[in-house]
């Protein structure tokens, strides 16, 4: 189990440096900056189109002549203007977030560099476009009243649309920066869940290769002194099925697969209890090839052996079966022993109990496992996961 949770440490402290988060500084290449200049310059420029569009429109409306490409000329120039400033909104927006114990502070800084920052921008965009109207477009004298408005009551009334700005910039931050945390964290859940149940699977198979060693090399040793032969065999098997544990490193393999491993475990059992282990499997051939939790079937079929057959001379029949249901698999494990007293509470062991586990974070609430009593004999396991016939 150590070794496991080591594997999941490990796991964790690659997926934060993956994720930049142990690091406050992240570095920032030239092509990076160059992409945030140009995603605002572009967002800028629709905005600023919008909003020359929105102004062309209601002029017309009003029945007043309209150059569009000058109203168009100067509606940039103010967002131009703001997408100058954007880089500095953001910063600050990152360097004073709108959350934390320090958020009234921050607030307060906002808004004293709002009420600086509006009028400056304000002032800029009126002299820029100034000359925009004198020397590319050769406006001067009193025309130049009819695109912009006397100098005070313009910078006044565009500071007020500059404090909106700030606002909605720093809003905007807020909330990408929100999603991108948000999904941050969705990312490293999915990505330690992975890791968690990498670590199941190899937990169960540390539980695995000590049982199955010590029974089997118990066996061989018994059979060494009466049929070398049927030694040999199990030997063989018994190498096969470690090797074929060893290999798995998938959390989900095909049914067939996971067959072909319950089978090498069978073999040794088979070699056990002689003639009385009777295995009878109903298996669909178009469900081989559907995605299972690898090493889930095993659990299943030691737990029949060891609490059904082992317990009963006269049992001996196990059932191996699979079957859609309701657009689920269901895979079904039961024997002929002799089951649980009536009303007695159906415990689940440590090898169950993994499997259930590992279900829970391969699959969530769309899978289950169920352990129940047969009619009057025997007991049936049963796992319902969702259908995948492919990753």
């Amino acid at each position: 189990m150590v070794p496991a949770l080591g594997h999941v440490s490990v796991g964790v402290s690659a997926i934060l440096r993956a994720r930049g988060l142990t690091h406050p500084l992240p570095h920032t290449t030239s092509g990076t900056v160059r992409k945030k200049w140009i995603l605002i310059l572009c967002a800028w420029t629709m905005v600023g189109l919008l909003f020359a569009a929105q102004g062309i429109v209601v002029e017309k409306v009003q029945g007043a002549h309209v150059n569009w490409v000058i109203e168009g000329a100067l509606e940039l120039v103010w967002w131009y203007v703001w997408a100058a400033y954007t880089p500095l909104v953001m910063g600050l927006a990152k360097r004073f977030p709108l959350t934390g114990p320090r958020v009234v502070l921050h607030i307060a800084i906002h808004t004293i560099t709002s009420l600086t920052m509006a009028p400056v921008a304000s002032v800029t965009q009126y002299f820029l476009s100034l000359g925009l109207l004198r020397f590319v477009f050769h406006i001067t004298g009193t025309d130049v009243l009819h695109f912009l408005s006397p100098f005070g009551v313009g910078v006044l009334f565009m500071s007020f649309t500059g404090l909106l700005t700030y606002w909605l910039v720093v809003g905007l931050y807020q909330s990408m920066h929100f999603y991108q945390v948000a999904m941050e964290r969705q990312t490293i859940a999915a990505q330690l869940e992975t890791q968690l149940s990498h670590a199941e699977l190899e937990n169960l198979k540390s539980q695995l290769h000590p049982h199955f060693l010590f029974n089997s090399l118990h066996t061989i040793g018994i059979l060494m002194q009466e049929d070398v032969d049927a030694a040999g065999h199990l030997l063989v098997s018994l190498g096969d099925l470690l090797r074929m544990a060893l290999a798995q490193r998938e959390n989900e393999i095909t049914l067939q697969s996971e067959l072909e491993f319950v089978g090498k475990y069978l073999e040794i059992e088979q070699t056990r209890f002689h003639d009385r282990l009777k295995v009878h499997m109903d298996i669909p051939p178009d469900l081989l090839g559907v995605y299972v939790p690898s090493l889930a079937l095993q659990p299943l079929v030691e737990n029949a052996i060891k609490h059904g057959i082992s317990v009963d001379s006269t049992a001996g029949r196990l059932e191996i079966a699979a079957k859609l249901h309701n657009g689920r698999v269901r895979l079904c494990v039961r024997d002929d022993g002799p089951g649980p007293a009536p009303g007695s509470l159906l415990r689940f062991g440590v090898g169950l109990t993994n499997v259930r586990s590992r279900l829970k974070q391969l699959y969530g609430d769309e899978a289950s496992l169920e352990l129940t009593g047969g009619d009057g004999r025997g007991c049936e396991a049963i796992i319902t996961i969702p259908l995948r016939n492919s990753h």
